[in-house]
């Protein structure tokens, strides 16, 4: 039986991680600081542990590792707003953290890494490779960048197989109570509870919006497939929408319910531009997204 230890395991991503890997007969164990994991999106599986840890801290992550077939990184503060407000705190754990994490593999003998980054590490551009230019605008886009080079040099030094995942805008959280992740939840969220919509500018900020489920595939694929080495794959739908096509959809997935679209000031550093060319994550990982954005939004809002 293999076994995989997930950082960040609690998490929106790492928790439909966690089903994935255990639905494929794999033995889980989650580290988690649970700052922003719930302990209640795990299931109760006789194959799953839960441990509570900093990825910042080295201290005991050794032995949090010691014997698994594969780490994959999923801990982080992922948010935007975070990371520009305490970027100290921001680089203890999204770069410091992965050294750490790094580093123990090395010492246990875990030769497969997979790391969680994200399309944020892009300059703005057309149609994103994974050769296409990195520039990143935010705290949390550096943070990233800054892990993965980390990771390659570490790969090559450690004989590590290190994968990077850019993962492009997740969606899919669908949990009472507990919050949403995500602009295109948010704007759901919004229009049923709020009859609005709030856009920042004029909406034509195009992204590339992925299901969670997806995300968790490519997850387990990267474990699963991924070749020796040091290798980078973007994780997107391979689609692009506007922000303003995306309000459009809510509404119109709405008909009975008038849902006002609210313009607010334009975000410095917006990116204009995040589309994901996924051919390599294909051909390499065998990985195809199968959640399609518009039945999503028709089944979150089917009733109104």
């Amino acid at each position: 039986m293999s076994r995989v230890v997930i950082t960040g395991g609690a998490g929106f991503i790492g928790s439909r991680a966690v089903v994935k890997f255990l639905e494929q007969d794999y033995s889980v164990d989650v580290v988690d600081d649970f700052s922003t994991g719930d302990m209640e999106s795990l299931p109760a599986h006789p194959r799953l542990r839960v441990f509570r840890h900093d990825v910042s801290v080295e201290e005991g992550l050794e032995e949090f590792v010691n014997g698994a077939d594969a780490v994959v990184h999923l801990a982080a503060v992922s948010s935007v707003p975070a990371c520009e407000k305490d970027v100290k705190r921001a680089f203890e754990v999204n770069v410091r953290g992965v050294e750490n994490l790094a580093k123990a593999c090395s010492r246990a003998g875990v030769e497969r890494i997979v790391f969680s980054s994200t399309a944020a590490v892009y300059a703005c551009g057309n149609l994103l490779s994974e050769t296409s230019p990195t520039n990143p605008v935010s705290v949390y886009g550096n943070t990233k960048l800054v892990a993965e080079e980390m990771l390659r040099c570490l790969s090559e030094q450690e004989n590590l197989c290190t994968t990077v995942l850019r993962i492009f805008n997740v969606y899919g959280r669908v949990r009472p109570g507990r919050g949403v992740y995500g602009v295109v939840d948010q704007f759901i969220a919004d229009a049923l509870s709020k009859g609005c919509l709030k856009v920042f500018g004029d909406g034509s900020q195009v992204r590339d919006f992925i299901h969670v489920d997806d995300v968790a595939e490519a997850v387990f694929r990267a474990v699963v497939n991924a070749a020796g080495g040091h290798q980078v794959f973007n994780i997107g739908s391979g689609q692009g929408i506007s922000v303003a096509d995306l309000a459009l959809l809510i509404q119109a997935s709405i008909p009975a319910r008038k849902i006002e679209v609210i313009n607010l000031p334009a975000r410095p550093a917006d990116i204009r531009y995040s589309v994901a060319d996924v051919s390599k994550a294909f051909k390499h990982l065998g990985f195809k997204p199968r959640f399609n954005l518009k039945t999503y939004i028709e089944q979150r809002t089917r009733g109104w």
